[in-house]
């Protein structure tokens, strides 16, 4: 998949077009992709993803969570087949109207010959546009829309908004159907208070972004990611306040079992298998440890037999 700039736009012969905001590349926007590479194979023409740099909810909500990082994003899409990627600066045509959107951006740059997106999606200033707003539109210039419909699984609607309240339930299994895939994250290591190593269980600290879907605080059986090798783990995620007293910042403490190296400055992907249970304070080190014990036999007990994650090519 290629990354194009505003100055380098390769359709003048005309381009099959997804549009959304992809947050999480989850089920749903892979049947929207799937949707596109094939009508762009029939067509004879480029596909092409368009989305935002920015969320337009986090424009106007600054307390607004992304499911996976723009790198993460990129990677994902890159694996479905689409040909092309954009990402538009929101700033740029918020306050566009649906006409002019449609007149100036999707057939005046992009050259749109096809257009592809969800049944729920919105345009335009305030968000006015409609999917039937947009047929109507781009059939009077000669281009089809497709309207996909909404994508279950188990009876329940798959959406981006779905996935954050599951993470942020903890419920990173139901999250994982939603996805395809475990929800996982890549985080350089940080040099943290080496407790674990004191008390026999050395970690890894990875400092969570303050604009990711985190979910709620606690103990975690995971897969680890240590350049292209995958281990599990078992992982606090939380504040740590039987050391902190709580007053850190949210972090991923991860145990990995079978490794041993420093790994300060390191990127690893951590993948949230199931949540053993919730962050807990404890009256002293001791009681930390014996629970750090039963949290590892756990979360070895239960990646039994689990198929763990490819590892990254490096």
């Amino acid at each position: 998949m290629v990354i194009i700039q505003e100055d380098r736009q390769p359709f003048e012969g005309g381009s099959v077009i997804t549009i959304g905001n992809f947050d999480g590349v989850h089920i749903g926007h892979r049947a929207l992709m799937a949707a596109t590479a094939e009508k762009a194979r029939e067509m004879g023409l480029p596909s092409l993803v368009w989305t935002f740099k920015k969320h337009p909810r986090s424009v106007f909500d600054p307390s607004f969570k992304y499911v996976i990082s723009d790198e993460d994003k990129i990677n994902e899409l890159s694996a479905t087949g689409i040909d092309y990627y954009y990402a538009e600066d929101f700033e740029r045509v918020k306050d566009l109207s649906p006409e002019e959107f449609v007149d100036e951006v999707l057939i005046g740059r992009f050259k749109a010959a096809h257009l592809i997106c969800g049944y729920d999606f919105s345009f335009g200033k305030g968000g006015v546009g409609t999917p039937e707003l947009l047929r109507k539109l781009l059939g009077e210039a000669g281009v089809g829309v497709t309207v996909m419909p909404a994508v279950l699984h188990d009876g329940e609607e798959v959406s981006s908004t779905r996935l954050r309240a599951l993470i942020a339930e903890g419920n990173v299994e139901r999250a994982a159907d939603f996805l395809g895939r475990l929800y996982s994250f890549k985080l350089p290591v940080t040099e943290g208070l080496r407790i674990g190593r004191f008390l026999g269980s050395p970690t890894i600290n990875q400092p969570l972004p303050s604009d990711k879907a985190l979910p709620s605080f606690g103990v975690y059986a995971v897969f680890c990611d240590v350049k292209g090798t995958v281990y599990g783990g078992v992982a606090n995620i939380g504040v740590r306040p039987t050391v902190t007293g709580g007053k850190a910042s949210p972090t991923c403490e991860t145990h990995i079992f079978g490794f041993n190296g420093t790994l300060y400055g390191e990127k690893v992907r951590v993948y949230l298998y199931k949540k053993l249970r919730a962050e807990l304070k404890f009256g002293n080190l001791t009681a930390l440890s014996a629970q750090i014990a039963k949290d590892s036999f756990n979360a070895k007990k239960t990646l039994e037999g689990v198929e763990a994650p490819k590892g990254e090519a490096q």
